[in-house]
């Protein structure tokens, strides 16, 4: 996949340039900039992962030691019932917010596609600026064609430079 990267002075200039191309109905933009742009915010499913994790985790774990207490070894220690489940409630509760904080911290790595040790977008010499000042889009795509007229169409917003991802 190959694909263009515009920067831009300001941000008002990235605006600009991507209601253009949006316009232009030209898709796959991604923008690098010092400070999220809250064009479109967009929810995580990692909270609602983390909350059926942990509500699987507790379940699992109190059947478990529910299993393991009241039909694989069971004991009759001082008259208690068969089925003592107030025990099992802390233990299971701890359980099930250490698999809610493994899927979360898994779930991160997975959403984010994480560890990503080498994308081409950083071998291009101005991207160096993207977390302190800078402004990009980039425009990914396989179709030569698409590239062309995105290139047009950056060409006449001005961007204070414009390469070719490799």
């Amino acid at each position: 996949m190959t694909g263009i990267l515009a920067a831009f002075d300001t941000e008002r200039d990235l605006r600009h340039a991507l209601e253009r191309l949006r316009a232009e109905r030209i898709e796959a933009l991604e923008t690098y900039t010092p400070m999220a742009l809250d064009e479109h915010p967009t929810g995580s499913p990692l909270p609602l992962v983390m909350f059926i994790a942990g509500m699987l985790g507790f379940i699992i774990f109190f059947a478990l030691m529910t299993y393991a207490d009241v039909w694989n070894y069971p004991l009759n220690i001082g008259g208690r019932p068969k089925f003592a489940w107030p025990p099992f409630v802390p233990i299971a509760f701890e359980l099930g917010v250490l698999t809610a904080m493994a899927a979360g911290f898994f779930g991160y790595f997975i959403i984010c596609r994480m560890p990503r040790l080498h994308e081409p977008i950083d071998e291009c010499d101005s991207f160096r600026e993207a977390m302190r000042d800078g402004w990009f889009v980039a425009i990914r795509s396989e179709e030569a064609e698409r590239l062309t007229r995105a290139r047009a169409v950056l060409d006449t917003l001005n961007p204070a430079v414009v390469e070719v991802i490799p």
